[in-house]
């Protein structure tokens, strides 16, 4: 079992790009299709959901006995239907890491590395990611601390380059079609913001407990700026087609020349896209790593069990979703309902249990 500590800084950190990793490649064009030019918007709405999922997660880490998910199941509940409950929710958080690293495997085999097998691209990265989770929640942490710094500048940096090339007309009218599509792309929005849950595995490794709530307002707030900044930038350059690329903002980065000199700014793009899938992948990868450890109640010896669990993510990320297009329509439908019950009903509805027996206790 893993006994590292980090600070509530460190965690930020993670969980700023755990949410970032996918969404800024992925979103533009999925709430376009929904919100059109009012997409834009969509973070901001989103961004008190965001608090209060994070909000939550911290609550149900100060009912645990000891911290832990897996303990306030068992304690909710009782021993054996807690670990079916936990086990079930690890299988949730497997099916999504599977379909993460599958829609990194078909960005880089689509945009980049046209010959290489796909299974090469997902071999490496989870071989890395393997060697982060073995080493534990500091290592992980440290990575964070190296990495996010130099995709959120280069993230920046782009869109910098790229004002010259905005056309801010193209977000008029605002609310053309009332405000429905705007709080039905603000639903599908929410799906990235409730995978914060997953920092439930990271608190009982925090140091600092007090600084958690005020690190992790940031680290929300910080996310729901960068999509926003993401999302206008796009569409003031794309407008109404940017729903018809599968990657804008890789699209959007080949706008880019500067004295004939400085271009194919793509290549950042996909540098910004591979660190920041690394760090998203690890702490989903780690999330469940630590949920399978605790559940069984595994020690050192639980470390025997994460290239198995490596492999099993490699098999299910080829039938998880084929292509772009399967995505866009598994979040754009059933898929976002999926997540928002994994992620945030069910920690909703241990947490409404747990709050009532605590109340009938006292």
């Amino acid at each position: 079992m893993d006994k590292g500590k980090i600070s509530s800084f460190q965690m930020a950190f993670l969980m700023f790009q755990s949410i970032l990793g996918s969404s800024v490649l992925l979103m533009p064009s999925i709430t376009t299709r929904i919100s059109g030019q009012d997409m834009w918007m969509t973070p901001l709405i989103c961004i008190v959901f965001g608090y209060f999922v994070f909000w939550l997660a911290v609550q149900l880490y100060r009912l645990s006995p000891d911290g832990t998910f897996i303990k306030l199941l068992e304690t909710v509940f009782n021993k054996p239907i807690g670990k079916i409950l936990n086990l079930l929710f690890l299988c949730f958080q497997i099916h999504i890491l599977s379909i993460v690293t599958s829609d990194y495997g078909a960005f880089m085999v689509n945009n980049f590395f046209f010959k290489t097998p796909v299974v090469v691209i997902l071999g490496a990265m989870l071989l890395l990611t393997c060697w982060v989770v073995k080493e534990g929640i500091e290592v992980l942490a440290r990575c964070g601390q190296l990495f996010i710094p130099i995709i959120t500048v280069s993230a920046l940096l782009i869109f910098v380059m790229l004002l010259k090339e905005l056309h801010p007309t193209e977000i008029l009218p605002i609310f053309e079609k009332g405000i429905t599509p705007l709080m039905k792309g603000s639903v599908i929005m929410s799906g990235w913001f409730c995978q914060l849950m997953v920092v439930i595995y990271i608190l009982p490794h925090v140091k600092d407990e007090q600084a958690i709530m005020k690190w992790g307002i940031i680290c929300v707030t910080g996310i729901a700026i960068l999509m926003f900044v993401v999302n206008i930038s796009v569409f003031m350059l794309l407008g109404d087609s940017t729903s018809f690329y599968n990657y804008p903002v890789f699209m959007a980065a080949r706008y880019i020349r500067l004295a004939n000199f400085f271009e194919h700014v793509e290549s950042v793009v996909m540098m910004v896209w591979v660190l920041g899938e690394f760090i998203k992948i690890s702490v989903h990868f780690y999330a469940v790593y630590i949920g399978l450890s605790q559940t069984f109640e595994f020690n050192h010896a639980a470390r025997v069990f994460v290239f198995p669990l490596a492999f099993l993510i490699l098999l299910m990320s080829f039938w998880s979703v084929n292509d772009f297009r399967t995505l866009a329509e598994f979040v754009s439908n059933s898929g976002t309902l999926y997540i928002l019950t994994g992620f945030f009903l069910f920690p909703l509805f241990v947490y409404a249990i747990a709050s009532i027996k605590r109340l009938i206790r006292t």
